[in-house]
């Protein structure tokens, strides 16, 4: 299948494939963020003339300054929330969700106790393992695009107006500095 162009594929092996190169991927960047923490452990850049991993990266690739920064904060909060490490690397939550998860435990609300942080990973590791497809899967299950919620708008004679369609009440106008 790898050694193939796109256009032999059937319609399976296409989709197959497709799903080979986002495992591939998350592989790859799983073990980058392993190598940037092992850097950190190390301390692996005092011969290279550069004070900080995300600047050598920059210089020595052509990634932005901004992805290699994401990368090497990323790498950080990981040395700080193992639990998440492991299900990044073990494919449970992909690079986004792991840092928006690992940010939380780290910088939690002011008002929450530190018993408390441990249940909240558990259960935030839990949601951000789940598929869309394990959940409702369309869109339309969202209370905000059912025809009993979502109404048509509908611009008034005066521009910058809306009021909606289908409300029995008078229509409320909203301003767009008011919205």
């Amino acid at each position: 299948m790898g050694n193939r162009e796109a256009w032999q594929l059937d319609g399976e092996g296409l989709k197959a494939e497709v799903l080979d190169m986002v495992r591939g991927r998350h592989d790859m960047q799983s073990r980058m963020v392993h190598l940037v923490v092992e850097m950190f452990t190390r301390d692996a850049l005092p011969d290279t003339g550069f004070r900080a991993i995300a600047q050598w990266l920059h210089r020595s690739t052509n990634l932005e300054i901004g992805e290699c920064s994401q990368l090497v904060s990323l790498a950080r909060l990981f040395m700080f929330e193992p639990v998440v490490a492991q299900s990044f690397h073990d494919g449970d939550i992909d690079m986004q969700k792991a840092r928006q998860v690992a940010q939380f435990c780290q910088h939690p609300p002011k008002n929450m106790h530190t018993a408390d942080i441990e249940k909240a990973r558990d259960i935030l590791l839990d949601l951000a393992s789940k598929k869309v497809s394990d959940c409702d899967g369309s869109p339309s299950g969202h209370p905000a695009y059912r025809k009993e919620v979502w109404q048509s708008r509908r611009r008034s004679p005066r521009r910058g107006r809306f009021f909606s369609v289908t409300s029995s009440t008078p229509p409320k106008v909203c301003t767009a500095a008011s919205a």
